[in-house]
C-alpha cells in the first residue's frame, strides 16, 4: 500500500519508505515477530569488499594496540561481561568505521527501532582468536531495572566480519524474548552455559561476512563456545533513544571525523543534544530536534 504522512505515526512513514526502498520489509517483519533479523551481504548497502576492508583494518588495530590499554581486557574472562577481547572508540581509528555507522541500511534500521531522534550509543569490536568460552545469556539493557520498556531503548546492529557458525562461537538468540521486557535469570541459562534451560530454546545465528545481525536491547542473547582456531570478529553499532546517555564519550572526536561523517554524524554523536547544558541552559533549536518523540515512539 502507499505510505502516507500519517500524524498518528509521525516519523515512521519516512523511515518505512526508506526501508521499503532498501528491501528491508521482510527484515522488519522478522524483528517484530522474532526479535532479531539477519540482513545478508547483498542487502547491506555497502560497496563490494567493504566488510573485508573493515576486517583488515580491525586486524591492524588489534596488532598495534596494547591489549592491556583496555580496562576490561586486563580482567579474566570469568570476570568480564563478554568473553574475548574488545576494541573501543572505533570512529576515530579509520574512516571505514564512520562509513559503517553512516551506511543507509544501518541508519534506516536504527531509526526504525529507536525513532528518528536516535543517537549513537557505542561502536565496539568483539574479537576472539582461537578457542574461547561462551558469554552468558543476557540482554543489552545494562543498568535498566525490570520491567523493561516495551519499546526498547537500545538496539544492536552488528557487522559480521568472519563466518558465524555454532562452532565459531556465534551469537545465540531466544526468539520472542524481546517481548518479555525483563532480564533473563540464572534459571534461564541454557544447558551449554551451565543452566537448566533446554539448549534448543536458543537459536544459533548463521551469517556470512558482510551480514548485519540486528536486534533490540530487550532481546535475550548469548554466544556459543568457540571451538575453532582462527579469528571470530564482529563490530557492534549500537543506537539508543535520544534520552539515553551514550556509553562512549565522543566529545574529543577530531574535526576530521565530523567532516567525513557530515551533519548527521554530528547529530548522532550528541553534538546537537539538548542535554549537558551549563548556566546558559539548553538551546531551543536542539530541544526541537526531539520534539517529534513526544508524540510517538517513532519520532
Amino acid at each position: 500500500m502507499e505510505i502516507g504522512n500519517w500524524k498518528s505515526v509521525a516519523g515512521m512513514a519516512q523511515t518505512y519508505r526508506h526501508a521499503r526502498e532498501l528491501g528491508l520489509e521482510t527484515n522488519i517483519a522478522e524483528l517484530e515477530a522474532f526479535g532479531f533479523t539477519i540482513i545478508p551481504p547483498e542487502k547491506n548497502g555497502a560497496p563490494k569488499g567493504f566488510a573485508e576492508r573493515m576486517y583488515e583494518k580491525l586486524l591492524q588495530i588489534t596488532k598495534a594496540e596494547d591489549e592491556s590499554a583496555v580496562d576490561l581486557n586486563r580482567h579474566s574472562d570469568a570476570e568480564k561481561p563478554a568473553y574475548g577481547r574488545q576494541i573501543f572508540h572505533l570512529l576515530e581509528r579509520d574512516p571505514i568505521f564512520i562509513d559503517a555507522v553512516m551506511n543507509p541500511v544501518v541508519r534506516t534500521i536504527g531509526a526504525y527501532m529507536m525513532g528518528q531522534s536516535y543517537r549513537l550509543f557505542s561502536m565496539v569490536a568483539f574479537y576472539k582468536d582461537g578457542p574461547a568460552r561462551s558469554t552468558h545469556m543476557h540482554c543489552d539493557c545494562v543498568g535498566v531495572p525490570p520491567p523493561l520498556p516495551a519499546y526498547s531503548t537500545l538496539c544492536n546492529v552488528s557487522w559480521i566480519l568472519t563466518p558465524y557458525r555454532e562452532e565459531t562461537g556465534t551469537l545465540g538468540m531466544v526468539p520472542g524474548s524481546h517481548r518479555l521486557c525483563r532480564h533473563p535469570t540464572q534459571f534461564e541459562q541454557p544447558k551449554f552455559l551451565g543452566g537448566p534451560m533446554d539448549d534448543d530454546v536458543v537459536v544459533p545465528i548463521r551469517a556470512e561476512p558482510g551480514s548485519l545481525v540486528v536486534f533490540p536491547g530487550n532481546m535475550w542473547h548469548c554466544t556459543y563456545p568457540k571451538t575453532t582456531d582462527g579469528v571470530r570478529a564482529h563490530v557492534v553499532t549500537a543506537f539508543a533513544r535520544n534520552f539515553i546517555a551514550a556509553a562512549e564519550d565522543y566529545s574529543d572526536l577530531p574535526d576530521s571525523v565530523l567532516a567525513h561523517g557530515g551533519p548527521e554524524l554530528v547529530r548522532l554523536i550528541g553534538r546537537k543534544a539538548w542535554q549537558g547544558y551549563g548556566r546558559a541552559g539548553p538551546k531551543l533549536e536542539d530541544m526541537a530536534l526531539v520534539r517529534a518523540a513526544y508524540e510517538t515512539p517513532y519520532g
